[in-house]
């Protein structure tokens, strides 16, 4: 098994599930779903991620692997998975796995949950001085068993 995988698999596995919300939240997944377009959604979600962003401000300063300390520290201090970063040719990818919106919100949310992501991680790059000139997108669907997303950071026109 390869390392990514055993390491997704512990953390699944030292996570138990809330029950207290898991009811709440697929509800809510599905009500949203007949109330409003997923696009619209998905931005509703981005909004929630920039403002959760602000709650929990990264530490400034460092290169890419101090940067991915202090996202995995964020998102441990919350059990929200953890996070890859890598520098690729004209971009910075976030490889996020096992964050829990499968299972909070259900699959078929995957189509506008991880705008709560994309949110997130664009309020914590800006935060830490992304230029305007650079957008954060998913690249892809959810992949793998690890629910594993990605997001890239690039100038926009990469994206065009």
């Amino acid at each position: 098994m390869f390392d990514v995988e055993q390491g997704s698999l512990d953390y699944f596995l030292s996570r138990p599930t809330d029950v207290r919300w898991a009811g709440f939240l697929k509800v809510l997944a599905e009500e949203l779903a007949v109330q409003m377009p997923a696009d619209d959604i998905r931005a509703f979600f981005a909004v929630l991620g920039r403002r959760w962003a602000q709650k929990m401000p990264l530490p400034k300063g460092g290169g890419l692997k101090e940067l991915e300390r202090a996202l995995n520290a964020a998102l441990e201090s919350c059990q929200w998975g953890w996070v890859r970063v890598r520098e690729l040719e004209n971009c910075v990818e976030f490889q996020h796995s096992c964050a829990p919106l499968r299972s909070a919100f259900g699959a078929e949310a995957l189509r506008w949950t991880p705008g709560l992501l994309e949110g997130l991680y664009e309020e914590w790059l800006r935060d830490l001085g992304a230029g305007r000139g650079l957008v954060l997108r998913q690249v892809g669907g959810v992949q793998g068993n690890t629910d594993t997303l990605r997001f890239r950071l690039a100038a926009s026109e990469h994206f065009s």
